[in-house]
């Protein structure tokens, strides 16, 4: 009986492995990318905390006006969005609101009361609730919007809101009881001035159904129309005042450069190149400005991506940040002038 040369065996077997990965390495090459991350401008920002950690899509975030409780949509474990309620703005212990597919809550003044968007029939409808519970009313017996309404903000009793119709979107007003519809203009992503009978809304000239633009201001009692800001590379998303009316967030796109190294290797495994990559996506971040659309400049930067910043009290501001599949919900306060 012959023995058998065991080493013989098991260095075969590991020239035959070490073979099989130099030729898969071989015939691949990896890139080194940086961790996906985002930067915050310490001469805007203070104390930026991470409020969630669920790893849930999110959108929408809107803190309450007095600076104490959050709303914001949640994809539920059906995939449909839900409204969810935070009694804690710090906390991040949360309450499902509205099981239905709703989106878009916004706060009344008294910070219990909100309007959201109810998805029903087909379309996007405005109704009225409240955190502490009380059911539902709608706003009107359907959606005023041909294909739907979206995005209320609501101020002494007078909603604007986005509204689809066909191959635009608009801006509109309703009462709260339902009555007295305006339609103002194309546009979308209304917002009401807390000081003054002013609107800021995006509006893209170019495509009337696109969701970004430039942002302009409406006085509601002139009627006149001003561009705010414009940016020639990038349409910008989601602008708001300020609780004193003075400045202004909003979010847009920005290029954003990543460079990492790539490694080739050889048939055995080794090293055989290095060289620097670049690449470059584009990402949308917060900026802020003064009221009048001068002094633009970044809050956040990087390549995770930003969005859905809101206003709450003595410059604290709550947004989104793309983290994994998913979006979190981060706190930061706004530095004064």
């Amino acid at each position: 009986m012959k023995k058998k040369n065991v080493p013989q065996l098991i260095s075969l077997s590991v020239v035959v492995t070490l073979l099989i990965l130099g030729l898969a390495s071989a015939c691949m090459s990896t890139a080194k990318k940086d961790t996906v991350n985002v930067s915050w401008d310490e001469g805007k920002t203070l104390g930026v905390t991470r409020l969630t950690n669920d790893g849930l899509p999110k959108n929408w975030v809107r803190v309450s006006p007095d600076g104490t409780k959050l709303l914001y949509t949640e994809a539920s474990k059906t995939g449909n969005w839900q409204i969810v309620y935070l009694r804690d703005a710090n906390n991040p212990a949360k309450t499902p609101l509205v099981g239905e597919i709703a989106f878009s809550p916004s706060w009344y003044d008294d910070s219990n009361r909100f309007i959201y968007v109810s998805y029903e029939s087909g379309s996007g409808r405005l109704v009225r609730s409240s955190v502490s519970g009380g059911g539902k009313t709608y706003i009107s017996r359907s959606s005023i919007g041909q294909y739907g309404d979206d995005f209320p903000s609501i101020k002494n009793g007078i909603i604007v809101f986005t509204a689809y119709e066909g191959n635009r979107l608009a801006i509109v007003t309703v009462k709260e009881n339902g009555t007295e519809t305006t339609f103002l203009g194309e546009g979308r992503s209304p917002s009401w001035s807390p000081k003054e009978d002013k609107i800021l809304f995006i509006r893209n000239e170019s495509n009337p159904t696109s969701f970004g633009g430039d942002i302009f201001e409406l006085d509601v009692k002139s009627g006149q129309f001003t561009q705010i800001y414009s940016d020639p590379k990038f349409l910008c998303y989601e602008p708001s005042y300020s609780p004193d009316g003075k400045r202004i967030l909003f979010t847009k796109g920005t290029t954003v450069r990543t460079t990492g190294t790539q490694i080739t290797k050889n048939f055995l495994g080794l090293i055989s190149k290095k060289r620097t990559i670049s690449d470059e996506t584009i990402k949308r971040h917060i900026f802020i400005m003064n009221a009048d659309g001068t002094n633009v400049s970044p809050v956040s930067s990087g390549n995770a991506t930003v969005i859905s910043p809101s206003w709450g009290q003595n410059g604290e501001v709550y947004c989104l940040v793309s983290v994994g599949n998913g979006f979190e919900i981060y706190k930061m306060r706004i530095r004064g002038d």
